[in-house]
């Protein structure tokens, strides 16, 4: 949708009209909101190449696709874990870089190239993997626990208010309902973890797809900010009945949310809730039922994070955690892919409630 330079200005202006509720932003959100730089996917260019014998060019080239399928999870691991981790768990690894072919999803030849005289086949690749089967391995090999601070939560929100006729980018501005989760989270002890921290790590798009019910591109973005919990959804205002002789008017506030495990790759929770507020202002009616509804989710979600991570506790036992990560808020209070056609020899082709 084209914004005009005024709308913008517009919706700017009166999100900006809450001046109380912008100092909390500024103190738990400080700096300003970049705007999100492109994501990479799991899609990887890779190169094998292997030695052929007794002129057998189909084995040579078999082999070398067997290994450009290993260089090409290498790099999915070294992205999704980073290098440090990477090597650190390189022995817990071996497996899965042994058998490549179960976590891809298709490739195709990018060049292909065999040398009688040298006796050796050489391929490249692009290589496109299957997320949730890595992180669902990843996450059985207890690597995934290791790569977020536990007892921590992440909250995004997708907030559309009645009263702004051009809707800010994602990165923008801070939803007043993620804002009135925040402020409950760290009241009840639970670290938080602010989008600044991520704005410039996730793509906006990433962040759509969680919020459209994508299980993979949320554990996707609680890998990134080292998370344990991503709770992502929308709120939305909309306007009840008609004013009412005192000039009164009533706005109510729709939040539906879920909550994910980076770690399990799974739901924990989901719920829809609503709450209305009667304001003579309709923007002013919006903030107020955005902060009620937000601190209604809240509660709701402390239950249900709480109880997720004592089950965690008593199967693994009491976590021990690791200092702070940068950024981090920490409360004061308590089967094979098939492949396309491989180009001839020597060419280089173009290219829900509490579960």
């Amino acid at each position: 949708m084209k914004r005009t330079s005024n709308n913008i200005h517009d919706a700017r202006a009166r999100w900006g009209t809450l001046a109380a509720l912008a100092v909390v932003i500024a103190l738990i959100f400080p700096g300003n909101h970049a705007r999100a730089k492109a994501e990479p996917q799991l899609i990887f260019e890779a190169e094998g190449q292997s030695h052929v014998k007794n002129n057998n060019f189909m084995r040579g080239r078999a082999l070398a696709v067997d290994y450009a399928f290993k260089n090409a999870l290498e790099m999915a691991l070294k992205d999704i874990l980073g290098r440090s981790t990477f090597r650190s768990q390189r022995k817990t690894l071996k497996k899965m870089l042994r058998h490549p072919k179960k976590f891809i999803k298709q490739y195709r030849y990018l060049e292909m190239y065999d040398s009688p005289v040298e006796q050796l086949s050489r391929v490249k690749l692009e290589v496109v993997f299957f997320p949730e089967a890595i992180n669902r391995e990843l996450s059985t090999q207890g690597i995934l626990s290791s790569l977020v601070r536990p007892r921590t939560a992440l909250v995004l929100i997708l907030e559309k208010s009645l009263s702004v006729d051009a809707q800010p980018e994602f990165w923008e501005y801070v939803p007043i309902s993620e804002v009135a989760m925040l402020q409950k989270f760290l009241a009840a002890g639970v670290k938080v973890t602010p989008r600044e921290k991520i704005s410039e790590l996730v793509d906006e798009q990433v962040v759509l797809d969680a919020i459209q019910g994508d299980l993979d591109a949320a554990v996707d973005i609680g890998l990134k900010a080292r998370t344990d919990i991503v709770i992502v959804g929308t709120a939305v205002t909309t306007q009840v009945g008609n004013r009412t002789a005192e000039g009164l008017t009533t706005i109510q506030a729709n939040l539906t949310l879920r909550a994910v495990s980076t770690t399990q790759s799974t739901i924990i929770a989901a719920r829809s809730d609503f709450a209305s507020v009667n304001s003579q202002e309709e923007f002013k009616g919006e903030l107020q039922a955005f902060e009620v509804v937000g601190k209604k989710m809240a509660a709701f979600f402390l239950g249900t994070m709480t109880r997720f991570w004592e089950s965690k506790t008593e199967t693994a036992g009491a976590d021990t955690a690791p200092p702070p990560s940068p950024g981090e808020i920490v409360p004061q209070t308590p089967e094979a892919p098939g492949p396309s056609s491989p180009p001839p020899a020597d060419s280089t082709p173009g290219f829900l409630e509490d579960l």
